[in-house]
């Protein structure tokens, strides 16, 4: 079992980076980078436009698509293996991994598409790439306590948790 204080760092981190810079993506997969290792800042970096549903366009989220990025990291199929049966070994496990990770967005929130998020928190979707509705967004409490923020903490705290059930939690 994870250790409740390490979890308590993973949501603490990513909820506050997503409150002060926003970016949900990235607000995630810092805090697996910061408390967990295993992220290089290229892949910080590339997780820059996953926000919002994937560019701003309201489909899969970010902070789930951040987690599956982050769990590939620990188990996914290198560039040397890409071909060979252990590269297509751990393709499978992860992909397994990230499956786990999405039945906990859909139990939480009963979807991982970030449309589908907003509307179960806030009542309404926003379409982010709109400034007037990113304002709505944000008025209605994007970053506040209940929102974007602690679907970024949970998705870190899902993490660590199925990366603690493969054993590849250290």
């Amino acid at each position: 079992m994870v250790n409740q204080e390490l979890l308590k760092k993973l949501y603490d981190t990513a909820f506050t980076n997503e409150e002060k810079y926003g970016g949900c993506a990235q607000c995630t997969i810092g805090s697996v980078k910061t408390h967990l290792g295993g992220v290089s800042d290229n892949l910080f970096q590339a997780a820059t436009a996953l926000a919002g549903g994937v560019a701003a366009s309201g489909n899969t989220c970010g902070a789930c698509t951040a987690g599956i990025l982050a769990l590939g990291t620990f188990l996914g199929r290198d560039f040397e293996n890409f071909g060979t049966e252990i590269g297509i070994e751990n393709k499978n496990k992860v992909t397994e991994m990230g499956r786990k990770l999405l039945t906990k967005f859909e139990s939480e929130y009963g979807s991982f598409k970030c449309s589908d998020i907003h509307e179960k928190l806030y009542g309404n979707i926003y379409r982010m790439y709109i400034p007037e509705e990113k304002e709505q967004f944000i008025a209605a409490g994007g970053h506040g306590e209940n929102g974007c923020t602690m679907v970024c903490g949970k998705a870190a705290q899902w993490v660590a948790e199925i990366l603690d059930e493969e054993g590849l939690l250290k």
